[in-house]
Parts: C-alpha cells; structure tokens; sequence
C-alpha cells in the first residue's frame, strides 16, 4: 500500500468529482435500473496496484451493472512517469479524504493506491475483491436518485464527438444543491512497458485507464431536468473499439453518485 508522502493543498473542494453479468460487448445500459460507480486509484509507480487493475478488470467484465473507472494519481510520478495519469485525479482522490473525515484506515486515510471507491461513498482496498463485491451489492440495492439520458454522437472521422447528457430528478434529496456531471472516455487493454520504478521491466496492462474527463456543475430546480453537453475529441492512437464513455452524477457535498451509466464509442439514441 503506497501514500503520497505531501499532501496536496486544494484551494476549494473539487470532486469530479459497481444482480451481476457483464456479457462481451455489453451496449447501452437499462436506464431504469441502479448502475454503481467503481473507481479505482491506481498509478504504475506502484508495485500493488497491478493485482488491483486486474480486479477491476474482473469486476467489470462480469458485472454489466458497474461503471468501471481507473484514475491514474501522479503522486508517484518519479523515476517513471504514469502515461495516465493526470493532477486532476489526484485532486479528486484527496478531496475524498478530506470529505470523509474518519476514514476507517487511519495510517492511510483516503489517499493511497491502489483505493477502490464504490459509488463515492464506500472505499476499499484494491487488492480487496470480496469487500468490494459486498460493497456493489449494497450500492446496487439503493434506487437511483436521477434519471439519466445520455445522446452520443460521434462524427464519421470517429475522433469527435459530443454527449448530450440529460439529469432529472428522482428524489427531493438532489434538487437545489450541486450536482457534479461528469463524463469520462476509457480506453481498456492498453498496454504499457515499464523500464523504471516499482513496476521496472514489468508490461503492465491497464483496465478502464480514464483517456479524458469532462465535468459542470448543475442544480435540479425538482421542476424541468437540465442537459449539459460536453465535446469530445480522441486521439488518432486510441483504439476506437475498446473506448467507452462513463457519464455519472454525483453531490458535491456529500460525494455520493446518484446513477452512473456507460456507453461505447458510437453514435447512439437517448436513452
């Protein structure tokens, strides 16, 4: 288990912030149905964390009602640089531990890799598959807070795109106070030699690696839902048929994920 050893100063609060079956090429979720964010702190600094990303790859392909995502810290970023990581997410990360001010791992806090977070209220050890099944399963039995209908279009070229993601209320509970709507694009199986660090000379293959994140806030007036668009541009060297795009809504006060959902890289109808 690893910690950043300096803490990161946030200048305001940023939180952007997993019934069980996932069949190959599962497509457009139910939106009728409760789906559980599983976001995984992972960095290839790290010597514990492969044994982590490989459980997340096993949650998400057996479990079609998780929304998978595995965002790299950069705390860890020396001798090798994480070709995933991102401030952003270790900004994320930290604002978990200063939201949840008890965290049951004292030495630790909510600020170490590899971290499993269900539904932005639940953390466990990566390295912890049973905890985290029971975690799902306690998250999967709450009913979903808003509707989410989410239009994907991607143009021709297969490099842009825009989401349209539509949230209306489904309890009084999200209505006047923010809303994080947040869309993220993963690329899965990517491969990445490591010649430095922890994980030196070891080919490491990372599950649901976030690729691009966008994020608004947004408030629920209980009356009319409210759309928020975001434009998305790939990279050429993405492989288009493993990219997927995960879109939740969480409370910004409290980090808890009212629904998430998860789509494929195409062009599909609201759903």
């Amino acid at each position: 288990m690893r910690r950043r050893t300096k803490f990161l100063a946030l200048a305001a609060p940023l939180l952007i912030a997993f019934g069980l079956g996932r069949a190959e090429g599962a497509d457009e979720p139910d939106g009728s149905k409760r789906m559980v964010l599983v976001e995984l702190y992972t960095s290839q600094g790290c010597d514990m964390c492969p044994t982590a990303e490989k459980i997340l790859g096993a949650l998400g392909e057996k479990n079609e009602r998780i929304v998978p995502i595995a965002f790299h810290v950069d705390y860890f970023n020396d001798p090798w640089k994480d070709v995933f990581s991102d401030p952003l997410y270790s900004q994320r990360q930290a604002t978990y531990n200063e939201l949840y001010k008890k965290p049951k791992n004292a030495e630790y806090g909510l600020y170490y890799t590899p971290m499993l977070m269900i539904d932005g209220e639940q953390s466990v050890n990566g390295r912890d598959p049973t905890g985290a099944e029971a975690a799902i399963r306690k998250a999967l039995a709450k009913k979903p807070g808003v509707g989410l209908d989410v239009a994907l279009d991607v143009k021709p070229d297969g490099l842009t795109g825009m989401a349209a993601i539509t949230v209306s209320s489904r309890s009084t509970r999200v209505e006047k106070t923010p809303l994080l709507v947040c869309a993220v694009l993963r690329e899965d199986g990517v491969t990445t030699n490591v010649p430095s660090g922890e994980n030196a000379g070891k080919s490491l293959v990372a599950r649901y690696p976030a690729r691009l994140t966008k994020y608004e806030f947004i408030e629920l007036d209980g009356k009319s839902p409210a759309t928020q668009r975001f434009p998305l541009i790939i990279e050429p060297s993405w492989k288009r048929e493993k990219l997927r795009l995960a879109v939740f809504v969480q409370d910004k006060k409290t980090g808890v994920v009212h629904q998430a959902a998860d789509f494929p890289w195409r062009s599909t109808g609201s759903r």
